[in-house]
């Protein structure tokens, strides 16, 4: 078994610092990786900086006072993610990872100005039909208790033209026809930019038409922690339950410009709300989490 890497940090690190290794470091093709080793980060008493999370919570549409966004950590660990993929070891093509999916849980409370040692980790390699995965899993905790969760799920697809056996990936489902309407939005570079600048995202792929054909897409696309947040966002998370896990699937990228809805509906004892496309109702993006029940 590989040894484990790990990237201790006394400091946050600049996020520039890791683009060129992201962008430019050259890795052996997927099909070539054999045993990938786990990659830990730590950084131990990151500060939550209340104004930097109230800009990220407006950019995102969130509820001016509703505290700390339970989509923020995810922006206080991105340095680690670049540090990660950046490092020289690291053995698959950053730019070409496609996030599946997400999950996040809260046990703890969020509060802007505390401090909290953040943990993350690219781990539990396993080949796919489509591709290798692997998790980038985050920890926030302060004291001897977790205060976040965040498991990512990346893909790094297999070359083409490749051997499968599943055949064409199902389209995306579409949301139930009693679903509410929450909203529509109109998502643009404009956007991209702006949820950049706020969460230290800076992929080319979401920020450059021309980057994003350069790396294999028809065009720019929306963050997908952003349609995450933005969805959320859309209404109040009154009823989300306190330490609730939130399970989100990202099905198909929103090509920019677009305009959206974000839909809710519940489905036995899960809430779900999706970002879909307005013209042909297809569901980008889709986050549930346990519905509460009136006594």
């Amino acid at each position: 078994m590989t040894a484990p890497v790990h990237i201790r940090l006394a400091r946050p690190p600049a996020v520039w610092a890791s683009y060129p290794g992201v962008l430019l470091r050259r890795r052996p093709p997927v099909t070539q990786v054999a045993e990938p080793p786990e990659f830990v980060a730590t950084l131990p008493g990151q500060r939550i900086d209340g104004q930097a999370a109230a800009r990220y919570a407006t950019m995102c549409g969130f509820e001016r006072g509703a505290g700390v966004p339970i989509t923020y950590p995810h922006v206080l660990a991105m340095p680690l993610h670049l540090r990660i993929f950046a490092h020289p070891a690291f053995p698959l093509r950053p730019m070409g990872l496609i996030h599946l999916s997400n999950v996040i849980e809260a046990p703890g409370s969020l509060e802007a100005g505390a401090t909290v040692d953040i943990a993350v980790a690219a781990r539990n390699y396993r080949r796919t039909d489509a591709g290798l995965c692997f998790d980038m899993a985050t920890e926030l905790r302060a004291g001897d208790g977790p205060l976040w969760r965040e498991t990512c799920v990346f893909l790094s697809r297999w070359p083409e033209p490749a051997e499968r056996t599943g055949g064409r990936p199902p389209r995306p489902p579409r949301a139930p026809r009693d679903s509410e309407l929450l909203g529509e939005l109109v998502v643009s570079l404009e956007t991209a930019w702006a949820y950049a600048r706020v969460s230290a995202d800076y992929n080319p792929i979401h920020l450059s038409d021309r980057a994003a054909r350069y790396f294999g897409l028809r065009g720019s696309i929306a963050h997908g922690m952003w349609s995450l947040a933005r969805s959320l966002a859309q209404r109040p998370l009154a009823d989300v339950p306190a330490g609730a896990r939130i399970d989100t699937q990202f099905l198909s990228p929103v090509q920019l410009p677009a305009r959206v809805a974000v839909k809710t509906w519940t489905d036995g004892t899960q809430k779900k709300r999706a970002l879909c496309d307005v013209r042909t109702g297809r569901v980008h993006m889709i986050a549930e989490w346990p519905a509460i029940t009136q006594a």
